[in-house]
């Protein structure tokens, strides 16, 4: 019984050796840090407020953009091309028409904008900020091509830039189908399955 005991103490603490280790890894790191910055829990973030804000802008978003996603505007499994474009540009046209009023600045406030500046830069400095400017610059978009303006489509045949993973571990997560572009120096928000830009927020890293 003593023997089952101990070999029953020295798993688990084998087990939670191997727990520690796992979280102390940079990876770790950077995903508890970044749950940090962006939590919208007063009491370990200062920014708390305009992220607890931001989540809800872009909840609210998500929400419209399933409610239209029906009848034509749906996108259903498909390998056609045709019919895919199709669905998009109906699913698009709805939202247009439902947004017909939005601005710049409806989800990315001028309250939350130097906060997501605040989380862009450190992650430009240094080598590793050096190596993320030239992906960045080697998924570009053409210069002028994208548009930036709420509601307007982003261009067919223009690349959709990659995000790299450290900026995205520093930023909000966002719901489906939002996702983060980073054109040039200006950060948008991408509604991938209409195709529309959301919002954007100019300047929000230094090349």
């Amino acid at each position: 019984m003593k023997v089952s005991l101990l070999f029953v103490v020295v798993a688990v603490m084998t087990a939670c050796s191997a727990t520690d280790a796992r979280q102390d890894t940079p990876v770790d790191r950077a995903l508890q840090e970044g749950e940090r910055k962006t939590s919208t829990d007063p009491s370990v973030n200062p920014d708390a407020a305009a992220m607890a804000a931001f989540k809800s802008r872009v909840d609210a978003y998500a929400e419209l953009h399933n409610k239209l996603a029906k009848g034509d505007a749906k996108l259903k499994q498909t390998e056609d091309p045709a019919q895919i474009a199709m669905a998009q540009k109906e699913l698009a046209a709805k939202i247009q028409a439902a947004r017909a009023d939005a601005k710049h600045g409806d989800l990315f406030t001028e309250e939350i904008r130097p906060v997501f500046r605040r989380l862009l830069a450190p992650e430009l400095k240094g080598a590793q900020g050096r190596d993320v400017k030239e992906v960045l610059k080697d998924d570009a978009p053409a210069p002028g091509a994208v548009p930036f303006k709420v509601n307007a489509k982003y261009p067919e045949g223009q690349p959709l830039p990659t995000v790299p993973a450290n900026l995205l571990l520093t930023l909000p997560q966002l719901p489906a189908p939002l996702e983060y572009r980073i054109v040039g120096q200006h950060l948008l928000l991408l509604d991938t399955g209409s195709g529309l830009v959301v919002d954007y927020i100019l300047n929000a890293i230094k090349t």
